[in-house]
């Protein structure tokens, strides 16, 4: 029994190396700060608007910069200094959301304060994105990918625990004592500007080894020689497609959360957080076990499985807005956090261990493309929210997801056997180490 448990909390290893376990303190403090924002400017938008549609705006308002500069960001990242990029990025997030409390507090906030905000840090997260992705895989050993994979993407799910009642609880209880719930959206705000600030400080006590660099003669160049790359290895498009879908189709119930538990549920500030809440405790469970038996599993099937099930509960969440059962839409959370959790897990962990390190921030950088494509599926869905219903919304996105992870695994061969590939890879940087 010891040495099971043992194996279990194995991946707890890599927290011993110190610069990684700064990087992953840092983590905590920029993800919770991310994820509380989600809660804080939704409430917010929705309490002066009361219309579902605005939500979507301010979901396109971030995703828009970050389109445009995350492969810039990748191809700098794989070229300078990564830390610098990180530190740029968090600092711009800081001040930007200082601003917005203060607007807040003194009672002069407007709609377009809270999108330009959005835009505003859809550029500075569009810097660190790519670097963060570059700097944690040079600060443990390849055959811990693993591990740390789980235990970053465990950061972004396990923060949905608490970060939500960041956002929500201040907006509550500062409200309900003093009257003015924009106040406490104020205090909310500024205790996630101090969030970003926590990733800007811990990184620039971080020391990085030697790693391949970039060897284009210009930005453009690095660029155009990253795209090459993806579309000579197709496996990677088929990762990011994958990823982009479940980002676009699947997560953008979340954006909607306000106007479901409003007005399908009946719920407050308190019930919104407790439904981002239960996706967070589903996400630390899909982490842990992740963490615990990825290694023995094969990663085509936590891909696969991952995926087509999240796009199944997800689904069954919209499906429930007609039952309007609030226990369901708890578990419906929970079960959507612990597979993509499963997930990502599997997707981020195959996308280090296959490509090489000199392209590492390029390929990230084409990802957080993907990625930051993704919330606009919270414009489509708040606009086919606002012409049928919430619930119907949801629930059509949940089915898409399923749909594009069976065609992906029918129609590609690379998938199923994803493992040649990895034994392939490792294969190349062992011989690269030793020659």
């Amino acid at each position: 029994m010891r040495d099971f448990l043992a194996r279990r909390f194995e991946f707890l290893v890599v927290l011993r190396r110190r610069d990684y376990r700064r990087y992953w303190l840092g983590l905590v403090g920029s993800v919770t700060s991310q994820q509380a924002l989600m809660t804080a400017q939704g409430w917010l938008l929705y309490d002066i608007t009361g219309e579902v549609v605005v939500l979507g705006y301010v979901a396109a308002a971030q995703a828009v910069p970050a389109i445009v500069f995350n492969l810039l960001a990748g191809a700098l990242a794989d070229r300078l200094d990564p830390r610098r990029l990180i530190v740029i990025g968090e600092g711009v997030a800081t001040l930007v959301i200082a601003i917005l409390a203060t607007l807040v507090l003194i009672g002069r906030v407007e709609v377009w304060h809270i999108v330009a905000s959005a835009f505003l840090i859809g550029i500075s997260t569009s810097l660190d994105q790519p670097a963060r992705r570059v700097v944690w895989p040079a600060l443990v050993e390849r055959q811990q990918f693993m591990f740390a994979t789980a235990l970053n993407q465990g950061v972004w799910n396990g923060t949905r625990v608490f970060s939500p009642m960041v956002g929500a609880m201040p907006i509550a209880i500062v409200g309900g004592i003093t009257g003015d719930f924009h106040l406490g959206a104020a205090v909310a705000l500024y205790l996630i500007a101090a969030g970003f600030a926590a990733m800007a400080i811990a990184i620039v006590t971080i020391t990085l080894p030697e790693m391949r660099r970039a060897t284009g003669r210009t930005v453009l160049h690095d660029i155009a020689d990253g795209l090459g790359f993806v579309v000579r290895n197709r496996i990677f498009l088929i990762l990011l497609m994958m990823s982009f879908s479940i980002g676009y189709f699947g997560l953008s119930y979340q954006w909607l959360l306000p106007a479901f538990a409003a007005d399908v549920l009946g719920l407050g500030p308190e019930g919104l957080g407790l439904l981002q809440t239960a996706s967070g405790v589903g996400g630390l469970t899909g982490i842990f076990l992740s963490a615990s038996f990825g290694q023995q599993q094969s990663k085509a099937w936590m891909l696969g499985g991952g995926a087509g099930l999240l796009g199944l509960s997800v689904l069954l969440f919209g499906v429930n807005g007609e039952m309007q059962w609030y226990w369901f839409a708890l578990a419906m959370a929970a079960a959507s956090g612990g597979l993509y959790a499963v997930f990502q897990t599997a997707s981020n962990t195959l996308l280090n261990l296959l490509v090489p390190t000199e392209f590492r921030g390029r390929v990230m950088g084409l990802r957080g493309v993907m990625w930051s494509l993704a919330p606009l599926g919270a414009l489509q869905a708040g606009f086919i929210a606002q012409y049928t219903s919430t619930p119907f919304a949801i629930a059509l996105g949940g089915g898409a997801v399923i749909v594009v992870t069976l065609l992906a695994f029918a129609f590609s061969g690379q998938v199923r056997g994803i493992h040649r590939l990895v034994e392939e890879a490792n294969a190349r940087e062992e011989a690269r180490a030793s020659g």
